[in-house]
C-alpha cells in the first residue's frame, strides 16, 4: 500500500512539474514574440502558436490535477479546437501573418493523444487504457522528433519549425508520454496529495528556470549580432582591399605596355599574359581594345569568357563606360554581369597610351565569386555570408536558401571604385543557431526543471511522512474502540447461539465440528457436546454426503464465496430423516467453516403438494382462474395472464367484470347466479378484452366449491371463429371465381362410374342445374378426336394414377363449339388404392380464339418482315438473336437457325469495339433510334443501319449501300476530274488572256506604224493594211470574249440576293450611248430579286438588251421591253422581248453555241460568243431560259428564275438548263 501510495505521489509531482514547465515556457514564447518580434535573432524558439498550446495543456493538466471535472474537459476540447486550427493552418486560405501560428502535423497528432488520454482518465471507467495506448506513440513521436535533428532520416518526424523548438518540445513530449497511463489514477485519487507550499515551490523553481534559460538565449541573441557585424566589416574591408589589388595589378600592366610605346610582340604578349592567367586565377580573360572598342588582342581561359567579353562588348553601356575611361585615362571596375552558368563577373578597365594621341583600353575579366571564395577561404562558416551588387546577387555561401529563409544579422557597404558601390550581408539560416547558442540554453532549461522537479518531490514526500504519522496515531485509537466492540458483540453472539431455533456450527478444514449450538438437540436429539469433535457426515445420509462434500470443498477452496438454500437430509437419533436448509461460508482468517441449518421437513410436505397442484394450473394450454363470489380475481394461471397481456398482480384482488365486454356482462352475471343455486355453467360464450382493447371470444366452463370459490376453465376461439369466417369467406370467393373465371370442379367414382359436377359445369355446357351425367354420357358432349383423347386419358389415370392436362373441343346442349381445358389426377385411399378421378374443367374458348388471333398476326408479321425487301433482325437485351428474316440471312450469310438464340457479339466478333457496338449500345441505353452507316469488313459490305429499341430489345433495319458507295466514289473521281479541267481552263485562259494577245498587240502597233506612212503606200497595200488592222481587232475581240466564256465557272461569286430592278437599270445606264445611237425604246417593268452572282447578271442582261439593239430593221426604231411575269413564292419568269428582225426556231439551239451566227459578220458585227456566254450563266444559277421568234417579228426570251440555291450538280455545272422554243407562226 505503501508503494502504491509512493508512485502515486511521484507520478501527482511529475506532472505538476510538467503543467507548470509548459505554463512557463510557453510565456516566455509568446513574451519573447510581442517584444522581441520574430524576425529577432535568438528569439524564434517557437511560433506564438506552440506557446499558446503549450499554455492551454498546462491548464488542462491543473485542472485535472486539482479535479477540476467540467474546466479540465472545457480546456481539453479547446486545445484540441485550437491544435486543429493551426494544423490547418498551410492549407487555409489566410494571410502570410497567420503562418506563425502554423504548428507540424506530428505535433498535432501527439497533442490528441495527450488530451485524449486526459479526457479519457476524466469520464470513462477504463480510462486508463486510452493512456497506455497513448504513451508509445506519443513516446515514439518525441524521441523521432529530437533524433530528427541529428538524423536527417527523420526529419519529417521533427515537432518543431526549427531546430531551437525540436530540441526544447522533444524531451517535452518524452516526459509527457511517461504521466499519461497514471493520469486516471492521478484524477481518482482519494487522498490529496498537493497542498500551497508545493505549488509554490514548484512555480519559483519553474519561473527560475526559464527565466534564466530566456535570459541566457537574449545574451547569445546580442553576441550574434556583435559577431555579425564584425564578420561584416572584415569582408568589407577585404572586399576594398581585393579591388584595389585587382586594378593595380592591371595598371601595372598597362604602365609596361605603355613604356614600350607600341602594342607587345604576340611572343611576350602570350608570355606575360599567360603568366597574369595562372598566377592570378581569379582572372578569366585579358584582352587590348581598338579605338572602336574592337578586341586586337585576346587571351583567356576558355573560349566561353571570349563569348561573354563579346556579349559585354555589345551591351547599352559598354561603350560610353570605355570612353569615359580613356577620357578620364583612370582604371575602372564594370558592374558585374552574369555568365551563361549565371556566375557574376566584372571588368577592370585601364587606359594604355602606345603613342601620342592614341588611346586603347586594357581589359581584363573577374570571377567575382572566385574573389570571394578566396577571401573567405579560412572563414568557420558559423554565419553565412551574401555579396550585392545593387540589387544583382555576387556571392552566397547558401544560395539554395531563399529570401524569406533567411535572417538577416548585419550589414556593411564598401566603394570598390568610385562608380561602384557593394553590399556585404550577414546573416543565418531562419530558425537555426550556431552549435553553442542552440544546445547549452536547452540543457540548462531541463536542468533546472530536473533540480525543481526534485525539490517539489522532496517536499511532497516530506508533507507524505507526516501525514502517514497522524494517520497511524488515529487507526491506532479506531483499533481500541473496535476491540471494545467486538469483546461486546462476542456476548451477544453466545446469546444468540443458546436460544436460536436454527442449528449454528463452525466446522473445521477436516470436516469436524468445532462449536455447534443447543438447537442441534431439539432438531437431531443430540446435545452440543456428543457432536463436538465428531466428523459432520456421520449424521448425512449416504445419498447426499456426495453432494455435500463437494459444496463443503467448493467453500474450503474459494470456488464459492458462501452458499444459502443448500439441502441435505440428516439422520435423527431416533433414526427418522431430517431435512435441512443451510446457509454456509468459509472464514479464511478463522480456517473454518460457519453454518446455519434449519428444519424444513414440515416445510417440504407443504411445498410437494402446492408445487403439483401450481404445475397442473400453469402448465394447463387452457385460461384457469379461481373468482370469489364478489367477481373478484383469487388466482389466475400463466395462459391467462399472456392471453389477455396483463400481469398477475394487476389481476389479483380486481373485479373480473372490468375485462367483460359490456354486452356480455348480464350473461356472466346470469352464470354465476345459476352456480350459486347449485347449478353448473357449460359452454358459456362470452367476451373478454386485452390490454389492448381487443376482443377475445371466450368459451367458459365453471363450477362452485365448497369454500365459495368459483374455479374457472377458458378456452379463447377467437382465432377458430376467425377461421371459420375466413373458410365461410374463401367458399364465397371460390364460386364467384368458378363463374368468372368459367372454372368447374367434377369427381369421377371408380368403378361405379358415378359422378358429380360443380355449378358451373351446368353454366359451360349449358345444361339445367340438377342431375349430373354418368361418365359415358358426358363423354358423349366432345368432338370424336376429344373424347378420344379424355377416354384414353383417364383409363390411364384410373389404372397408373398419372394425371393428365388436356386442351379438348366440346358441344354444348346447345350445340355450340367451344374448347376447354380439362385436368384430372388420381384419389387414393388409406391403402394407396386409386377409388376415384377428380379434377378441374375450364372453358378456355376466348383465350383460344385469342390465341389462334395472334398465331395468325404473327405469321402475317414474319410474311411482312420476309417480305420487305430491307434485311431486318430482333434481339433481346441479352443481345440474342430473336428474329432474323430472309434477307438477312443473304447478307449475314448465315442460316436463320445458325442464328435464333445466340449471342450478336458472339456470331459477329468483328462488331466488337466498331460503330456497330457503339450505336447499338447507344439505343439500347438511352431508349432512342439510331441511323448510321458503316463498314462491316467481314463480308465486305457498306450497311445503312436504322435500329430501333424497345421494352424487349432492340429491332434492326438495314440494307447494302455497296452499289451506292461505289456511284458516289465514282462520281467524287469525276468532280475530282472536272476539278482538274477547270484548271487547265484557267491556265489556257491565262495563255489567252496574256501570251495569244501579245503578238496581236505587236500587229496592232507595227500596223498603226504602218498607217501613218500610208501615203508611202499604193492602195492595194493599204486595202491588206487595212484588212490586216480589222483582222487583229477581231482576232482580240475573239480571245476577250472566249476568256468571258471560261471565266463564267472559274471566276465565279457564292450566289446572295440581288437586287435586280437595280442591275438592269445600271446595265441600261452603261449602255446609254448605243441606245441613244440607234434611237431605242427600253420599257422596263420593276422586277423581284433573285438569288445570283450580281457581276454575271449583268453580263446577261447586257448581251440579251445590246443584241435586242443590235438586230433590229434599219427602217424602225427598237423597241425594247423587259417585265416580269408568273410570279410565285418559289419563283419568278424574267421576260426581255424586242421587235428585232427576229430568226427562224430551227437555229434556236445554235444561238446558245460559241462562235455560232445567224448573219454575215459585214451585215451586224459579233463574234457569236455572247448568248453562249449567256446560256453558262444561267446553267450556273439553274435557271431555264426559253425562246420564242420569227423572222421579221422579233425575238422574246423568257428566263425562269428560282428563289432557291440550286443544287451541287447545278454549282458543279453538271446538268443544263432547259432552252425551250415556240414558233410564234
Amino acid at each position: 500500500m505503501v508503494s502504491t501510495r509512493n508512485r502515486e505521489i511521484f507520478w501527482f509531482c511529475l506532472t505538476l512539474a510538467l503543467a507548470i514547465s509548459l505554463a512557463s515556457v510557453g510565456g516566455v514564447i509568446l513574451y519573447d514574440f510581442c517584444i522581441g518580434g520574430g524576425e529577432t535573432p535568438g528569439r524564434i524558439s517557437l511560433h506564438p502558436g506552440g506557446g499558446i498550446l503549450a499554455i492551454l495543456l498546462s491548464c488542462m493538466f491543473l485542472a485535472l490535477l486539482f479535479q477540476l471535472q467540467k474546466l479540465a474537459t472545457g480546456i481539453g476540447l479547446s486545445v484540441l479546437v485550437t491544435a486543429t486550427v493551426f494544423a490547418a493552418v498551410p492549407i487555409l486560405p489566410l494571410g502570410a501573418g497567420f503562418q506563425i501560428l502554423a504548428i507540424k502535423p506530428v505535433l498535432f497528432l501527439a497533442i490528441a493523444f495527450i488530451v485524449l488520454s486526459a479526457l479519457a482518465a476524466i469520464h470513462l471507467s477504463r480510462g486508463w487504457v486510452v493512456g497506455r495506448i497513448a504513451t508509445p506513440v506519443v513516446f515514439t513521436t518525441g524521441l523521432l522528433s529530437l533524433l530528427s535533428h541529428w538524423y536527417p532520416a527523420f526529419e519529417m518526424a521533427g515537432v518543431g519549425s526549427i531546430a531551437e523548438s525540436t530540441i526544447v518540445v522533444s524531451p517535452l513530449l518524452i516526459l509527457i508520454s511517461l504521466t499519461l497511463p497514471f493520469l486516471y489514477r492521478i484524477y481518482h485519487r482519494d487522498i490529496p496529495v498537493y497542498s500551497r507550499s508545493l505549488i509554490l515551490v514548484g512555480v519559483l523553481g519553474i519561473l527560475l528556470t526559464t527565466i534564466s534559460w530566456h535570459i541566457i538565449r537574449l545574451q547569445y541573441s546580442d553576441n550574434l549580432t556583435g559577431r555579425a557585424e564584425a564578420l561584416a566589416t572584415q569582408l568589407a574591408a577585404t572586399s576594398a582591399s581585393a579591388y584595389s589589388v585587382k586594378l593595380a595589378l592591371i595598371r601595372r600592366l598597362a604602365e609596361r605596355w605603355e613604356l614600350l610605346n607600341d602594342l607587345p610582340s604576340n611572343l611576350f604578349w602570350e608570355q606575360e599574359v599567360s603568366s597574369y592567367l595562372r598566377d592570378f586565377p581569379e582572372l578569366r580573360l585579358i584582352a587590348i581594345l581598338d579605338r572602336d572598342m574592337r578586341p586586337v588582342r585576346v587571351e583567356s581561359r576558355t573560349l566561353d569568357y571570349r563569348s561573354w567579353l563579346d556579349r559585354f562588348l555589345e551591351s547599352d553601356n559598354t561603350g560610353a563606360w570605355l570612353q569615359h575611361i580613356i577620357d578620364a585615362r583612370a582604371s575602372h571596375l564594370s558592374e558585374p554581369m552574369p555568365d551563361r552558368e549565371g556566375r557574376a563577373h566584372a571588368v577592370i578597365a585601364v587606359p594604355v597610351t602606345p603613342e601620342p594621341g592614341l588611346s586603347w583600353p586594357v581589359i581584363a575579366v573577374v570571377d567575382l565569386q572566385s574573389v570571394y571564395e578566396g577571401l573567405i577561404q579560412h572563414y568557420d562558416g558559423a554565419l553565412d555570408l551574401a555579396v550585392f551588387h545593387q540589387a544583382q546577387k555576387i556571392f552566397d555561401t547558401s544560395p539554395e536558401l531563399d529570401a524569406s529563409e533567411k535572417v538577416l544579422l548585419a550589414t556593411a557597404t564598401v566603394e570598390a571604385h568610385h562608380d561602384s558601390e557593394w553590399r556585404m550581408d550577414v546573416y543565418m539560416p531562419r530558425g537555426s543557431l550556431p552549435s553553442g547558442e542552440l544546445y547549452l540554453p536547452p540543457m540548462i532549461l531541463f536542468t533546472g526543471l530536473g533540480l525543481s522537479f526534485l525539490v517539489m518531490l522532496t517536499h511532497l514526500f516530506w508533507r507524505e511522512s507526516e501525514r502517514r504519522s497522524r494517520v497511524l496515531g488515529e487507526f491506532n485509537d479506531v483499533l481500541n474502540f473496535h476491540l471494545e466492540e467486538e469483546r461486546g458483540l462476542r456476548h451477544i453472539n453466545e446469546k444468540i447461539m443458546e436460544f436460536s431455533r436454527d442449528i449454528l456450527c463452525s466446522i473445521s478444514p477436516s470436516g469436524r465440528f468445532l462449536t455447534v449450538s443447543p438447537a442441534s438437540e431439539v432438531v437431531l436429539g443430540y446435545a452440543p457436546g456428543e457432536l463436538k469433535g465428531q466428523p459432520y457426515d456421520i449424521l448425512v445420509l449416504p445419498e447426499d454426503r456426495g453432494s455435500t462434500a463437494e459444496e463443503v470443498r467448493k467453500l474450503a477452496t474459494g470456488q464459492s464465496d458462501k452458499t444459502s438454500g443448500f439441502r441435505n437430509r440428516l439422520r435423527h437419533k431416533d433414526g427418522h430423516t431430517v431435512t435441512v436448509s443451510w446457509t454456509a461460508e468459509w472464514s479464511r482468517d478463522d480456517n473454518a467453516l460457519f453454518c446455519v441449518g434449519r428444519d424444513i421437513s414440515g416445510e417440504l410436505v407443504a411445498e410437494t403438494l402446492t408445487r403439483e397442484r401450481d404445475q397442473f394450473f400453469s402448465l394447463s394450454p387452457d385460461m384457469f382462474c379461481i373468482v370469489d363470489l364478489n367477481s373478484h380475481f383469487f388466482e389466475v394461471n400463466n395462459t391467462f395472464v399472456e392471453t389477455l397481456g396483463y400481469t398477475r398482480e394487476q389481476l389479483l384482488g380486481t373485479s373480473y367484470m372490468g375485462l367483460l365486454h359490456s354486452d356480455d356482462q348480464d350473461k356472466v352475471v346470469e352464470a354465476v347466479q345459476t352456480l350459486t343455486d347449485g347449478g353448473e355453467v357449460q359452454n358459456l360464450f362470452v367476451r373478454a378484452l386485452d390490454t389492448a382493447g381487443n376482443e377475445h371470444w371466450l368459451q367458459i366452463n365453471a363450477i362452485l366449491s365448497a369454500d365459495d370459490l368459483i374455479y374457472v376453465v377458458a378456452r379463447d376461439i377467437t382465432e377458430a371463429l376467425k377461421t371459420q369466417e375466413r373458410l365461410k369467406h374463401s367458399e364465397t370467393l371460390l364460386r364467384i371465381a368458378e363463374q368468372t373465371a368459367m372454372i368447374g370442379g367434377w369427381t369421377v367414382e371408380i368403378p361405379s362410374g358415378k359422378t358429380a359436377w360443380t355449378a358451373v359445369m351446368f353454366d359451360i355446357f349449358e345444361l339445367p342445374a340438377g342431375e349430373v351425367p354418368d361418365l359415358d354420357n358426358a363423354l358423349n358432349f366432345y368432338t370424336d378426336e376429344s373424347r378420344q383423347i379424355l377416354t384414353d386419358a383417364i383409363e390411364l389415370c384410373s389404372e397408373t394414377g398419372i394425371p393428365f392436362d388436356e386442351d379438348v373441343q366440346f358441344r354444348t346442349a346447345n350445340r355450340r363449339l367451344r374448347w376447354a381445358r380439362v385436368i384430372g389426377h388420381a384419389v387414393k385411399n388409406d391403402e394407396g388404392d386409386i377409388i376415384g378421378l377428380q379434377g378441374g374443367f375450364q372453358d378456355i374458348t376466348v383465350s383460344r380464339q385469342a390465341m389462334e388471333q395472334i398465331k395468325r398476326f404473327a405469321e402475317r408479321q414474319a410474311t411482312i418482315f420476309e417480305s420487305i425487301t430491307d434485311a431486318f433482325f430482333t434481339v433481346d437485351r441479352e443481345w440474342r438473336f430473336t428474329y432474323v428474316n430472309r434477307r438477312s440471312e443473304e447478307l449475314l450469310r448465315r442460316s436463320r437457325d445458325e442464328l435464333l438464340g445466340h449471342s450478336l457479339w458472339e456470331m459477329f466478333p468483328a462488331t466488337i469495339g466498331s460503330e456497330f457496338d457503339e450505336m447499338y449500345g447507344l439505343a439500347m441505353t438511352t431508349g432512342e433510334s439510331v441511323s448510321f452507316e458503316a463498314y462491316y469488313a467481314p463480308l465486305n459490305e457498306w450497311l445503312e443501319v436504322s435500329a430501333y429499341p424497345s421494352d424487349e430489345g432492340l429491332a434492326v433495319y438495314y440494307r447494302s449501300i455497296r452499289e451506292r458507295k461505289e456511284a458516289q466514289w465514282k462520281l467524287e473521281a469525276t468532280m475530282e476530274e472536272l476539278e482538274r479541267s477547270n484548271r487547265e481552263l484557267q491556265d489556257f485562259a491565262f495563255v489567252a488572256s496574256h501570251d495569244l494577245q501579245e503578238p496581236l498587240r505587236k500587229i496592232q502597233a507595227f500596223s498603226d506604224r504602218l498607217l501613218v506612212k500610208s501615203h508611202q503606200f499604193g492602195p492595194e497595200e493599204k486595202d491588206y493594211l487595212n484588212r490586216m488592222q480589222s483582222a487583229a481587232a477581231r482576232m482580240q475581240s475573239l480571245i476577250k470574249d472566249l476568256l468571258s466564256y471560261s471565266r463564267v465557272t472559274t471566276r465565279a461569286k457564292p450566289l446572295e440576293s440581288c437586287d435586280t430592278q437595280s442591275i438592269v437599270l445600271d446595265v441600261l445606264q452603261d449602255m446609254e450611248t448605243s441606245i441613244t445611237a440607234e434611237k431605242a425604246n427600253i420599257e422596263l417593268t420593276p422586277l423581284p430579286p433573285v438569288k445570283g452572282d450580281a457581276t454575271q447578271l449583268r453580263q446577261v442582261f447586257q448581251n440579251l438588251i445590246s443584241n435586242a439593239i443590235k438586230f433590229h430593221d434599219p427602217d424602225q426604231t427598237p423597241t425594247i421591253m423587259i417585265y416580269p411575269e408568273d410570279i410565285t413564292p418559289g419563283s419568278w419568269t424574267l421576260v426581255v422581248s424586242d421587235n428585232g428582225i427576229g430568226f427562224d426556231l430551227k437555229y434556236a439551239e445554235k444561238v446558245f453555241h460559241p462562235f455560232q451566227r445567224l448573219h454575215k459578220r459585214e451585215t451586224y458585227a459579233g463574234t457569236g460568243i455572247g448568248m453562249a456566254i449567256v446560256k453558262k450563266i444561267l446553267d450556273r444559277h439553274g435557271a431555264d431560259i426559253r425562246t420564242e421568234s420569227a423572222p421579221g417579228e422579233g425575238t422574246t426570251f423568257r428566263i425562269r428564275f428560282r428563289n432557291e440555291e440550286p443544287d451541287s450538280e447545278a454549282k458543279h455545272g453538271q446538268s443544263q438548263s432547259r432552252t425551250l422554243h415556240t414558233d410564234r407562226r
